[in-house]
């Protein structure tokens, strides 16, 4: 981890997917699981076809699913179900789907335990996000829940994470915001004037973007060194 002489913190905020949540491995198993169940009425469509369409029509998340599933069932070709029936079962199946990623819980439960707020700020349908969350069962370590769909706003818009702090009764400068997208959640949370630490994912900084995050870590549980804790 590198800091860049960032002051104390008093929260943490979290994103969700592919922060806590390992989103990669969930969206696949679970789209291959509602192939495998709706198959006989897909018309002999095969699997690779569906996931790995689905997949990249999704691109890691960033269409909306009540958008993309009309798109994806006239593209498929699909005529016996309706994309309504698909987005159903997706809100209601893939958050069960959710695993959090190694030690995060345990990290949550240390910073607690050493007074600090903590919550999560993420995009997405609040049905499905708030799902995960008790999916993974970690509601009652959290001090604040902001979702993008119940407040009208999104990540990377500052407000939403002036939203969260004021949610935590915290100013701004004294909370560190955690995520693994540099556009959206890293300079997003910077613009808000949070610190911030960025997941990397197997990932590099992408060239131009600004401005870098105050720390880089590879697992959540490297936040217990933070310098600003």
């Amino acid at each position: 981890m590198a800091g860049n002489g960032v002051q104390m913190i008093t929260a943490v905020l979290f994103d969700l997917d592919e922060t806590l949540i390992a989103r990669e491995g969930a969206i696949r198993a679970f789209i291959t699981d509602q192939y495998r169940r709706f198959a006989p009425d897909l018309g002999g469509l095969d699997e690779s076809t569906y996931v790995e369409g689905f997949l990249a029509m999704e691109d890691n998340g960033r269409i909306p699913k009540d958008q993309l599933y009309p798109v994806f069932v006239n593209r498929m070709g699909i005529r016996r179900i309706d994309p309504a029936q698909l987005l159903e079962d997706y809100r209601t199946s893939y958050p069960t789907y959710a695993v959090m990623r190694p030690g995060a819980r345990e990290t949550i439960l240390n910073l607690k335990q050493q007074g600090l707020r903590t919550g999560i700020v993420s995009n997405g349908n609040a049905r499905v996000q708030n799902a995960k969350i008790d999916a993974i069962g970690i509601r009652g370590l959290l001090d604040t829940v902001v979702i993008s769909e119940a407040i009208g706003l999104r990540k990377p818009e500052p407000e939403i994470f002036e939203v969260a702090t004021a949610n935590l009764f915290v100013e701004r400068p004294d909370v560190l915001f955690v995520g693994d997208n540099p556009e959206v959640d890293i300079v997003g949370a910077a613009n808000a004037g949070l610190q911030t630490a960025w997941l990397r994912n197997g990932m590099n900084w992408p060239h131009g973007v600004l401005p870098r995050a105050d720390a880089d870590i590879d697992a959540i549980p490297e936040l217990l060194s933070y310098p600003g804790k």
